[in-house]
């Protein structure tokens, strides 16, 4: 095996010293060695640069190296990046840790390009992101789709249980792995222990989205890490829950059942050759941050978050906090899902008002709103939030004065566990000629785009997907309510392309 894939084994673990940055370290050097720049990039460490926001970006600009000699390479790491990677992999319980630089977008691509090839199979659960589709899409693969369980309350897709997958994978033996997304955006996770074991069983490795968890294990309060439970590969968006810039994220790998070998090569075709090194160091320090301090911080934040949740939410007329439900394993303490019990009130409505109040929320759909807190929060931080909850509580009581029709059911999903193969691989799909039709005119054929309400960022349709009467209720039905639709052919959601 390569050098610098070599796994971290225990020994090695008991002398790394998790209160350096050997990038950043590296990178600091190489501003101080002021040697004269006679390579890229062309601003030459912010001598040529915008003299109107120099100021804003000249301590960035000193750091912003490339793979130049004394400096490591992201794609043949043996120095500093290699060191860094080894003391992430500890950090987070993995055996060997790539840095990543297009976000986990990057990891899940990676990920399908180095598990299928043409025509292999994966069982995937529906409710993923659009990186995984297009990951799917690029290796030519077969995916077997499982319908999501769908939370009661919030209304929200969740893993679906256990013996729906555990059923599809021994009714497709073939599979090349299963893939979830756990936990999903609003912080709902569950016990993977048993899929775990299922899919070791079957000698096939089990994938976890875990974008929005990239704090799971670090404290006691919070859910356990997909890693802590036995799961192979783990996408991580270390600049979502914790400290790294955006797009920095990780990508870990623990056990035999998948090649790092071929991870590393997929990773060198699909990310830059010309990575940033300002990024590669944020993951560097958001290690060395959540190890050193963010994990005690984390418990701090908990514990405040907690205590003002439970006094704040018995008080509230209109709005409510979700606390989580037997249908839930785990709920992530760092996410508040507030939604109004006035059917009428959308969560697109609700995050316009918060908006207008000040606050800026993670995510909206048409019940929910969710705000997402920091390893480290003050008590004056979340008084801030929770007197903005107080303010729209009192405003909404207005509502309940005039009555307005509910909102119903909006169906992103098959019923739960239901499996669902494409007539058309997503690859083939992609490729094949197109027409735009009226929306309503749509119901039976092949979509030709992916209809992507955003944020999540979960596709309701694919390409080649068959479009049924309930999709095209939901998009109606979601485009009403103001959700945001990303790069749709038609803004205004009523003609979409479908296959010749």
């Amino acid at each position: 095996m390569n050098s610098t894939l070599t796994l971290l084994d225990q020994s090695t673990r008991s002398t790394l010293d998790h209160t350096t940055a050997p990038l950043y370290d590296a990178l600091c050097l190489y501003e101080k060695s002021k040697r004269t720049s006679l390579h890229v990039p062309g601003h030459k460490d912010g001598r040529v640069f915008d003299e109107e926001a120099l100021e804003r970006f000249a301590s960035i600009l000193k750091i912003d190296a490339t793979e130049s000699k004394g400096i490591d390479d992201l794609h043949h790491p043996t120095d500093f990046i290699k060191d860094a990677q080894i003391l992430a992999a500890d950090a987070f319980g993995a055996d060997h840790t790539f840095f990543l630089v297009g976000g986990s977008t990057i990891g899940n691509i990676s990920v399908a390009l180095t598990l299928c090839s043409p025509g292999d199979k994966i069982l995937v659960q529906r409710n993923m992101h659009k990186s995984v589709f297009h990951g799917l899409m690029l290796a030519g693969a077969q995916p077997i789709f499982i319908a999501p369980a769908i939370e009661s309350t919030t209304k929200v897709a969740k893993v679906s249980e256990l013996d729906f997958i555990e059923k599809a994978l021994q009714d497709n033996p073939d599979v090349k792995g299963v893939w979830v997304t756990n936990p999903n955006y609003y912080g709902m996770s569950q016990d993977i222990s048993r899929l775990v074991d299922t899919c070791h069983q079957a000698r096939v490795p089990l994938v976890v989205d875990e974008a929005h968890g990239a704090h799971f294990g670090q404290a006691d309060l919070v859910p356990p890490s997909a890693l802590s439970k036995g799961a192979d590969i783990v996408v991580q968006s270390t600049h979502k829950m914790l400290t790294a810039m955006t797009m920095a994220s990780m990508l870990h790998v623990k056990g035999h059942l998948v090649s790092r070998e071929r991870l590393a090569q997929v990773l060198g075709m699909i990310q830059s050759t010309s990575p940033s090194y300002p990024l590669l160091a944020s993951l560097d320090l958001a290690r060395r941050y959540l190890v050193t301090t963010g994990r005690t911080e984390l418990k701090e934040t908990i514990d405040r978050l907690e205590k003002r949740r439970i006094e704040l939410n018995p008080g509230l007329k209109t709005l409510s906090i979700w606390g989580g439900s037997d249908e839930v394993d785990y709920r992530d303490p760092l996410k508040w899902i507030i939604s109004s019990n006035h059917e009428a009130i959308s969560g697109y409505q609700l995050l316009d008002l918060f908006y207008e109040q000040g606050c800026t929320a993670e995510i909206s759909d048409p019940r929910n709103i969710v705000f997402l807190f920091s390893l480290s929060e003050t008590e004056e931080d979340i008084e801030k939030v929770v007197t903005a909850i107080q303010v729209i509580d009192d405003k909404l009581q207005q509502y309940s004065l005039t009555e307005q029709p509910e909102k119903g059911e909006t169906v992103l999903f098959a019923e739960e566990g239901t499996l669902y193969k494409p007539e058309i691989s997503l690859r083939d799909a992609f490729h094949m000629p197109r027409k735009k039709v009226a929306l309503q005119d749509a119901v039976g054929a092949l979509c030709g785009e992916m209809v992507l309400p955003y944020p999540p960022g979960i596709p309701l349709l694919t390409p080649g997907e068959r479009i049924t009467a309930t999709h095209v209720e939901t998009i109606s039905q979601l485009k009403e309510m103001g959700a945001y639709f990303q790069s749709p052919s038609d803004d205004t959601m009523k003609s979409i392309y479908v296959l010749r």
